[in-house]
């Protein structure tokens, strides 16, 4: 699917105005909801980018903090998780309650923003509590299984150390991450995925599901671990794949919104007096 195609006026004609209008007003909204739900990642997280080039306070210059007109806003940067231009450090709004983020309504936009504050709060939470690899694998992001359990301990993380939360959300949050890496210790050892090889988690075929009765059902070993060598380039990799797979549902989303209802085009025409 083109990534890039423009609305020719032929478009603007085979479809209803107000469908276009009321696309635009959810997308507008869904934006807006995760933007003020935005992330504040320790200073710490901030720290592990030691490249980051910020410009200059008090300057004034449009350049230095605007887009150019050919950059994609959703273009991925490259870095441990994050562009050198990226800072991860967001404040939120206040008067909005935090949510728990559902993995699999994101956005394109909103993916290419929340796997990396994700795989930055991960890093410094593996690197300041130790965690070995098989608790949190080079390739978490690669197991839906992991990536579910990190963005909820994460959401649980933002909310104990919010400032308005009591006094005692910070231990009960430490207790929540003794249950976590129990969990993450198991799905890790379930999966195989270890420090330079990653195998996709296994999931048994049921009665009826295409492949079912095959080797690769019963045989873990069907499934051959792949090694890799640049955990970094993984991650964009990935990101990229993910993002490119929602845009591709969004375009669908918006081909059939657009699609004119069965009989109802020869009337919405000649109520607007086409021909």
């Amino acid at each position: 699917m083109d990534e890039n195609r423009t609305t020719t006026p032929d478009d603007s004609q085979d479809h209803d105005p107000d469908t276009s209008s009321r696309i635009g007003a959810v997308d507008e909204a869904m934006l807006d909801e995760f933007l003020n739900s935005a992330f504040a990642l320790p200073s710490d997280v901030e720290a592990l980018d030691e490249d980051f080039d910020s410009p200059d306070e008090g300057t004034g210059s449009d350049q230095d903090n605007g887009l150019a007109d050919d950059v994609d806003p959703l273009a991925l940067p490259a870095g441990i998780g994050s562009a050198p231009a990226y800072r991860p450090g967001r404040s939120p709004v206040p008067s909005l309650p935090l949510k728990p983020m559902n993995l699999n309504l994101l956005s394109a936009l909103e993916a290419s923003l929340y796997w990396r504050d994700l795989d930055a709060w991960v890093t410094w939470l593996r690197r300041d509590y130790g965690l070995s690899v098989t608790v949190i694998p080079p390739l978490w992001h690669r197991h839906a299984e992991l990536r579910w359990e990190l963005s909820a301990l994460h959401t649980a993380w933002l909310s104990a150390f919010d400032p308005k939360s009591s006094a005692s959300a910070p231990i009960t949050w430490h207790r929540e991450l003794v249950e976590a890496q129990v969990r993450l210790a198991d799905w890790v050892s379930h999966s195989g995925t270890g420090l330079t090889e990653d195998r996709p988690t296994p999931v048994t075929l049921w009665p009826g599901e295409t492949g079912f009765g095959s080797q690769a059902t019963w045989d873990s070993e069907a499934v051959r671990p792949r090694a890799f060598s640049d955990r970094a380039a993984d991650f964009e990799a990935w990101v990229a794949q993910d993002i490119a797979a929602r845009r591709a549902v969004e375009d669908q989303v918006r081909s059939e919104t657009r699609r004119p209802v069965p009989g109802s085009t020869t009337s919405l025409r000649t109520g607007s007096g086409r021909s």
